[in-house]
């Protein structure tokens, strides 16, 4: 067990992390303020979505347009969500530049190759056309290049990511399919979404690819239906809600963005139930977890509520918001760029934050306003919903849970148990077995020790004692 013990991992927590769930703010006013801020900074920055500007200070992209591919893709939604119209200065501006990137002589020798970014040379393609710049030339190679299948991306040994994201290129832009390309239907059923994702051992790439199962599917949040059956949307619901936990609880506002934009794409989804719960999980039976005697000190346990977990991720990215409107990214390190200056520093700010800045804009311009608005008033201080990614803070939450347990009343102890998911998910992916003992003993003490996801931990945790 020492040496179980010796190989936990838990990532350095972000800069930002330190302010997440200090204030929490109505789920309208903080996406409001994201969108505003995020909108306003993408606007003082265009000039860094061109590849050239781009090259001066970064390396150069392998498809190099990509950040524009990415803000057209956000243009769209302002536009279908009636945010910002496609004739407006952004937009325009937007399409302007990606017009003339589609006439340079690099774009239609990329696009000939039909390699591993043709699908990025169609999409541009079809953007331009569905935001009202055509190019019937264009438009006419994109086809026979798909119908000759250029590049083999429709062959059934392309990972199936690749193949959704072709496909809804294709859908989305009104090309013919090839017939050897199948639906989003076919796809999605054999995808990370539809075929059982373990939510206590995804990887960040697992997750994003999981996002951007969903995100194709549902034509980022324009409907809410799944090619699947009622009970498969009410496990994957349930697995975006725990991985909002867990990146809310690490600071990762990438991935929180995305899973938001997912959120609001499953709301209200076919086949809902909300309490449904995945099937037993397979394997042995756990060892049992110790019930511990009482606390001799209670220690305040942080407010949850199901409910309000929209509220605590759309809090947390405002809170993260930096005064420009930029939403730190994954690798933003703000101590490196306080050793910057001038353009170094604001291609390094561009760089490290356009991705996360977009994405949060994105989920802020599809998310649908809340049916009715909780009682939280936008400066009412409620402490954090969860602790952070960090041991020593869910060792603190778990002794307070597991003296709040005795004593709350039924509705309290569904809140603690709402918190079970997402520090099972961090604790097993930290390896880290004395801080999932205690998670596992607040579950016991909940009445959840027979829960699938909690039975799989122990599990885990067994096969890790097992182990000389």
């Amino acid at each position: 067990m020492n040496g179980a013990a010796d190989e936990a991992h838990w990532p350095a927590l972000p800069a930002h992390a330190g302010c997440l769930g200090e204030v929490l703010l109505g789920e309208e006013e903080a996406a409001r303020r994201v969108l505003a801020g995020a909108l306003e900074w993408i606007e003082a920055q265009l000039d860094w979505f061109a590849p050239g500007r781009w090259e001066e200070f970064l390396p150069r992209r392998p498809f190099r347009p990509g950040p524009l591919l990415e803000l057209l893709g956000l243009v769209r939604v302002l536009d279908r969500s009636g945010v910002v119209p496609a004739t407006a200065p952004l937009p325009s501006w937007a399409l302007d530049l990606a017009e003339e990137i589609v006439h340079e002589s690099e774009f239609g020798r990329g696009l000939r190759r039909g390699d591993a970014f043709f699908p990025y040379h169609l999409n541009l393609t079809a953007l331009l056309e569905l935001l009202g710049r055509p190019q019937p030339a264009l438009r006419a190679s994109c086809q026979a290049l798909l119908t000759a299948d250029a590049g083999g991306h429709c062959r059934p040994y392309k990972p199936v990511l690749s193949r959704i994201e072709l496909r809804y290129f294709v859908d989305r832009g009104g090309f013919t399919a090839p017939g050897r390309l199948p639906g989003l239907g076919p796809l999605y059923r054999q995808s990370i979404a539809a075929r059982g994702a373990d939510v206590l051992q995804l990887t960040g790439d697992e997750t994003y690819a999981l996002t951007h199962v969903l995100l194709y599917a549902t034509d980022f949040g324009h409907h809410t239906r799944l090619p699947c059956r009622g009970e498969s949307v009410a496990r994957v619901r349930e697995t975006v809600r725990v991985l909002l936990g867990v990146h809310l609880a690490r600071g990762s506002l990438d991935l929180l963005a995305e899973l938001l934009l997912c959120e609001a794409a499953l709301d209200g989804g076919q086949g809902h139930t909300p309490d449904s719960r995945p099937g037993p999980v397979p394997g042995p039976d756990p060892c049992p977890v110790p019930v511990p005697g009482p606390v001799p000190v209670p220690v305040p346990v942080p407010r949850i509520v199901p409910g309000q977990w929209r509220r605590a991720c759309w809090s947390a990215l405002a809170a993260a918001q930096r005064p420009d409107g930029a939403v730190p990214g994954p690798v933003h390190r703000p101590e490196i760029l306080t050793g910057l200056t001038g353009d170094k520093a604001a291609a390094y700010l561009f760089g490290t934050c356009y991705h996360t800045t977009l994405a949060s804009a994105l989920a802020a311009a599809a998310r649908k306003p809340a049916e009715a608005p909780g009682p939280v008033g936008p400066s009412e201080s409620i402490g954090f919903p969860l602790p952070r990614a960090h041991p020593e803070e869910i060792r603190h939450w778990a002794r307070g849970a597991a003296e709040a347990a005795r004593t709350v009343p039924p509705a309290a102890r569904a809140e603690l148990a709402a918190c079970l998911g997402p520090l099972l998910a961090l604790t097993v992916q930290a390896h880290d077995p004395a801080v999932l003992t205690d998670v596992l003993r607040v579950a016991a003490h909940l009445g959840h020790g027979d829960d699938p996801l909690v039975r799989s931990a122990a599990a885990l945790l067994a096969a890790w004692r097992s182990v000389p």
